[in-house]
């Protein structure tokens, strides 16, 4: 049959058929295939061959049942999982404090600074400030009360090296091919992590400040930064041009160091917080400053920031040891969590993947403190440490999280 008598080239299918070996964590298969057709790997969407798929099987039993597939629809019906939303009732509560065991633990060589989860849960990456990442497979990882875990089955499945000082922070590209680190040595770059063999990046941003943090845009094609700069910058992936987000009409920039930006789900607004107390909300398809929450921690620092799931709420830490929660249409305040401790400008608050806690590391207990999302209401202090908690990540999938330690080791913890 001629590459083209369906309409599809050849080499489309193909470039399908390695992507999606390498997201179901085939790549030395995928790498394999690709040097024996010629068909150059690609960081398209890794889901599309899975999608299209799906999308012929429904194809597929809607004729066979002669009549036509129903389109699907959104469901506007609360959900269990629709993720914190104030204006409801809250979940009924179950009784019994949150308490996470420790499933796995690895160790770098320096002190583990960052992690973060791709936005399947399946892999974690980490960084430290030896200079070096690891990346995870969370599916080796086990639960205390599984079957102990074999040689060939350990977690860490690739250890990258090309930064010259700390990581400073991590992200997932949302096709899961690629991660991006960023370090003090101002730079970022960029790894393909679907590639069998390589400890190196395939491409790198450089620029005049050192970096604290970045987010990729839910589209892949930008990079947005924030660092020791009173400003937040966009990296466009593919051009590698910069550009620098403006203040709106009525909204001045940002008076100091940036220490973490977030995009919201959907990608129409980017978040940043600031050591001049102030969180500020960006138009993700102008650049404009369209929302300033000035003074957002009484003065202090605000050393983080994360939208909720709906983008209804962004969460902020800071360094008047609250965290805040606040409505993103208004910019009203709706809720604190105190009762932790917050000294480092790397502080930083995260939801549960379900959005039902908050959680937190405690300068003063080197413990997790869980609150009720919805309440406000400590629940528990968990995940104990000898040593200060440098970085929490949380699953986005499951009930666990990620932390880094002064210690240097990184811990995953889960519950049964």
């Amino acid at each position: 049959m001629d590459d083209d008598a369906l309409g599809v080239r050849r080499d489309e299918v193909i470039r399908l058929i390695l992507c999606q070996l390498s997201a179901y964590g085939y790549a030395n298969l995928s790498q394999a295939i690709a040097a024996h057709t010629g068909v150059p790997m690609t960081a398209d969407s890794n889901s599309r061959l899975a999608e299209l798929v799906a999308q012929g099987l429904q194809s597929e039993q809607g004729r066979a049942q002669q009549r036509p597939t129903k389109p699907a629809t959104r469901n506007t019906e609360p959900e269990d999982d629709a993720g914190i939303d104030l204006s409801r009732p809250p979940r009924a509560p179950t009784g019994e404090a949150p308490q996470f065991q420790m499933w796995y633990k690895t160790k770098h060589k320096g002190v583990a600074t960052t992690a973060a989860f791709s936005r399947d849960g399946q892999y974690i990456a980490t960084g430290s400030a030896d200079t070096s990442l690891k990346l995870i497979e969370v599916d080796r990882v086990r639960s205390p009360a599984g079957a102990p875990m074999r040689r060939e089955d350990k977690p860490v499945i690739r250890t990258l090296y090309n930064h010259e000082a700390e990581i400073t922070g991590l992200a997932f590209h949302p096709n899961g091919l690629v991660l991006a680190s960023c370090s003090a040595d101002r730079s970022a770059k960029l790894f393909d992590i679907s590639a069998a063999y390589g400890k190196h990046a395939f491409q790198s941003f450089g620029d005049n400040f050192a970096f604290r943090s970045i987010a990729f845009h839910p589209s892949g094609d930008y990079l947005a930064a924030g660092g020791d700069a009173p400003e937040v910058r966009l990296y466009n992936v593919h051009t590698e041009k910069a550009y620098l987000l403006q203040p709106g009409a009525d909204q001045g920039p940002h008076a100091a160091a940036v220490t973490q930006v977030a995009y919201a789900g959907g990608g129409a607004l980017l978040a940043s917080a600031s050591c001049d107390g102030s969180v500020k909300l960006w138009d993700g398809v102008s650049g404009r400053c369209v929302r300033t929450i000035g003074q957002a921690h009484d003065g202090r620092a605000a050393t983080a920031v994360a939208f909720s799931r709906s983008a209804k709420y962004v969460l902020s830490t800071g360094l008047d040891s609250c965290v805040r929660l606040w409505d993103v249409g208004s910019g009203r305040l709706v809720q604190t969590y105190a009762g932790a401790r917050l000294e480092a400008l790397n502080a930083q608050a995260v939801f549960s993947h379900d959005e039902a806690l908050v959680l937190v590391p405690d300068a003063q207990t080197n413990a997790v403190v869980c609150w009720d999302a919805h309440s406000a209401q400590v629940l528990a202090q968990t995940a104990e440490h000898s040593d200060r908690i440098t970085w929490i990540a949380a699953s986005p999938a499951a009930p666990a999280f990620m932390t880094c330690s002064d210690d240097e080791c990184v811990r995953f913890w889960g519950r049964e």
